[in-house]
């Protein structure tokens, strides 16, 4: 799978995932020590006008700054003016007295807006980090979460040494067995999303990842996960089930109607003012009839 088709894998979703299990790993893709993510709790979060934040560092201490981040993996030439809005929509609902920094996390260059120089003055500051993806994965001896994500890059040939090789350093490295396991995962995320070729079994047993699951480490934090999730949802499965099954009516009609007013040649922008819902919703609803409440 090339590059330009993670675009339709959910990117904001994996980083997500990379980012509150492996919080050091961002640290360590800016430039800072990874112990700082020790002071920081990570969190997506939702802005009353519509916008949502990718990611968000908050710090236990005062003195350190708010990271806002914000993954872009297609050029779009509004990001920047979307990115600050984002910011100081937040400090002016929250706190407009805190330092922060914004981070801007890329593939490439190429992904990057042509037209800077409406920002150019906040780029040049010490504001905003700009991440280009492909320059730090290409470093030897990377730390775990990020030689994660040297998988991005890797073709099928690398990904076959690479995969095993962080399955091998988070074994040695954290001592967090549930840490560990959710290395396994992200690995395997990356993989089944960058060669759709191969089915899950083949992906374990190509790139290597069936050793850490036979292990005895793996399969008591399997049964104890499997345990914990059947007591969760004996208690919170009636109720839950009510909930999604009034969503899911909801997205059905949702869907209908945006289906519609799409062949009434109205656009996903014009639909969205409309409805007063984003658009990246609507291109959830409109791929597979899914909606997120706010």
């Amino acid at each position: 799978m090339s590059l330009r088709m993670w675009i339709d894998m959910e990117t904001d979703s994996f980083f997500y995932r990379l980012f509150n299990d492996l919080p050091q790993a961002f640290f360590e893709l800016i430039g800072e020590p990874a112990e700082r993510a020790k002071s920081y709790r990570f969190d997506s979060v939702e802005l009353k006008k519509t916008y949502r934040i990718d990611g968000l560092f908050l710090p236990s201490k005062r003195t350190l700054p708010i990271y806002f981040v914000e993954v872009q993996f297609q050029r779009r030439a509004s990001f920047y003016a979307n990115l600050f809005a984002k910011v100081f929509t937040y400090l002016n609902e929250n706190d407009p007295m805190h330092e922060w920094v914004a981070v801007a996390i890329f593939p490439t260059r190429n992904e990057e807006p042509v037209h800077l120089a409406p920002y150019e003055d906040l780029l040049a500051s010490r504001r905003v980090k700009r991440v280009y993806l492909e320059n730090v994965t290409t470093a030897k001896d990377s730390p775990v979460g990020l030689e994660v994500l040297q998988l991005l890059f890797a073709s099928e040939v690398e990904a076959q040494h690479l995969a095993p090789r962080v399955v091998r350093k988070a074994k040695a490295e954290l001592a967090d067995s549930d840490l560990q396991a959710k290395v396994v995962e992200l690995v395997e995320r990356v993989l089944m999303t960058r060669f759709t070729g191969l089915d899950v079994e083949e992906i374990r047993m190509k790139f290597k990842l069936h050793d850490i699951r036979k292990s005895k480490a793996w399969q008591q934090l399997r049964d104890e996960g499997l345990k914990e999730g059947r007591e969760e949802g004996r208690e919170k499965g009636r109720e839950e089930g009510r909930e999604e099954g009034r969503e899911e009516g909801d997205a059905r009609r949702l869907k209908k109607t945006v289906e519609t007013l799409l062949g009434k040649g109205k656009t996903l922008g014009e639909i969205a003012d409309l409805l007063d819902i984003p658009v990246k919703e609507l291109r959830q609803v409109a791929r597979n009839g899914t909606h997120r409440k706010t």
